[in-house]
């Protein structure tokens, strides 16, 4: 039996009750370290000013600081590479893929695509409240593909039976006009034309809802759509609009998830919340011994000062002419012990220590590699790099890139913008396409290849001065294509195999006939 529209607002509204808890610890850590970001369970007004209630801004610049690495680490340069999981494609396909690996990659990096502002807005959720919602859809123009970052207040996401998140749920906010341009006059209520002259930009509550198709009990649907996407008049309970879609939509990529929970955390947020509280409380104190310091408290003898006593500059405190200061001074500062000063600045640089340690700073740095280390100490440095760095950027590789990615691609493909599908090798007919990422953390497998060809090359040419024979052990045609598709060189640089081998053919052919003739001669 198909749902109707009140049990899919039941669903939503069950949904935002099982996120409403969430929502106050986001608030929390929100006030603590991104505060552009701390309006979950308050409004903020435009132009209101951020992190008034703090004393020190150490928090939010560690949070700054992880949050711009993720870009910088995992998304520099050609960071993701096309390949297929359960075959090794031939000349054509390997081909194929490089060429739309870069017609994908000029795809999401266009101005108008939105990847950077979105996933520059995403690194920053992630880091501070562990997950954030990004979506990728086609424009308005089809003609390429948006991305966007949602606040994570509006929207909820459950998963399914394997603990991937299946449906998500947005609320939004749209504007009479809006709903009518971007749905269509024809479906949306007849309260919303009938109000839309007088009030067309006063904003009415709608939800997205994008769904398992096999969810909404419409057998017709399930067997063609994977997903099913809805759009909902929550004033008036209908319907707008709701149509099958293949993928999913939205990304939801969490950091630390914890069994049985939808939501996750952030393990940094969660092991510096308590320091950054201790850290405000702490630079409270010590700015105000700062100021007892600069500006000590006075003592005044009572019946002998005839003024107000004057701290400005040139000012004048009068004192009765009849007081002798051999019985002490008029006016005195009461002595400051600053012994306490040392104790509290040294506990805040170890706050500050522990906060730097909970967002892994002090192990982003490149190992220091001097020009006196060899290459297997260089190797075994940068190993030690990947491991103590690999717990913070292994799940954005695979929650993030790899979704963003994969979801991009399948979009693109569907709608014919990386060239027409009769283009695509047989050998990648029905194949699954994965993508690889290339950042300091990650050995690329390619640069492997070219450097055990270099070492292979190396111990050939010593065994052959040995035994001649040798050379036959090892196919150097296949080994050197492979070590130059290592180093990253175009597919389109090497000459197809069925060429190679006939020219090589051709080549032994020339070589015999020029042997014959000079036996001959």
């Amino acid at each position: 039996m198909k749902l109707t529209v009140e049990q899919l607002i039941q669903l939503a509204d069950k949904q935002f009750r099982l996120q409403a808890p969430m929502k106050s610890l986001w608030q929390i850590l929100g006030d603590n370290f991104y505060p552009e970001r701390a309006d979950f369970t308050i409004t903020r007004n435009v132009g209101q000013e951020f992190a008034d209630n703090l004393m020190d801004s150490y928090p939010l610049l560690i949070r700054r600081d992880l949050g711009n690495s993720l870009s910088a680490m995992l998304r520099e340069g050609d960071w993701f590479e096309m390949n297929v999981a359960d075959r090794k494609p031939d000349y054509a396909g390997v081909e194929w893929l490089q060429k739309s690996n870069k017609m994908l990659r000029k795809l999401m990096y266009h101005r108008s695509a939105g990847f950077v502002r979105a996933s520059k807005e995403g690194d920053h959720d992630f880091v501070t409240f562990g997950q954030c919602v990004k979506s990728v859809e086609v424009n308005r123009l089809h003609n390429g593909l948006l991305f966007r970052c949602w606040h994570m207040r509006d929207c909820a996401w459950f998963e399914d039976e394997s603990g991937q998140v299946c449906g998500v749920i947005r609320n939004a906010k749209m504007s009479r006009r809006d709903v009518v341009n971007y749905f269509g006059a024809d479906k949306v209520h007849a309260n919303i034309k009938q109000d839309l002259q007088r009030s067309p930009f006063e904003e009415i509550d709608v939800t997205h809802m994008v769904l398992p198709s096999d969810m909404m009990g419409d057998d017709e649907l399930q067997s063609k759509f994977p997903y099913v996407s809805i759009w909902i008049d929550k004033r008036n309970k209908v319907i707008i609009e709701e149509q099958g879609i293949t993928h999913k939509m939205y990304v939801v990529p969490r950091f630390q998830t914890i069994a049985g929970s939808a939501y996750a955390y952030s393990p940094a947020t969660t092991v510096g919340l308590s320091d950054a509280r201790t850290l405000q409380a702490m630079t409270h104190t010590l700015m105000e011994a700062a100021e007892r310091y600069a500006r000590p408290p006075i003592i005044a003898t009572a019946n002998v000062v005839r003024s107000d006593v004057d701290l400005g500059p040139d000012g004048i405190t009068w004192v009765d002419e009849a007081y002798d200061e051999r019985m002490g001074g008029a006016l005195r500062t009461i002595g400051q012990d600053r012994g306490g000063w040392p104790v509290g600045n040294a506990e805040r640089e170890r706050i500050n220590e522990t906060l730097q340690s909970a967002f892994y700073l002090n192990k982003l740095t490149l190992p220091d590699v001097g020009h006196e280390m060899t290459a297997y100490e260089v190797s075994e440095r940068m190993k030690q790099f990947r491991r103590e760095n690999l717990p913070l950027f292994a799940p954005i590789e695979a929650e993030d890139n790899g979704q963003t990615c994969e979801l991009a691609f399948e979009i693109a493909i569907q709608n014919n913008m990386l060239g027409s599908p009769y283009d695509i090798p047989a050998s990648l007919k029905g194949a699954d396409v994965e993508f690889k990422f290339e950042s300091p953390l990650t050995a690329s497998e390619h640069e492997e290849i070219a450097n055990r060809y270099a070492q292979t090359r190396e111990m050939l040419a010593g065994a052959i001065q040995l035994d001649p024979n040798v050379g036959f052990d090892v196919d150097l045609s296949a080994a050197i294509r492979d070590a130059v598709a290592g180093i990253g060189a175009p597919q389109n640089w090497l000459t197809p195999p069925e060429q190679a081998l006939e020219a090589k053919q051709i080549e032994e052919v020339r070589q015999t006939a020029l042997q014959a003739m000079e036996s001959q001669g």
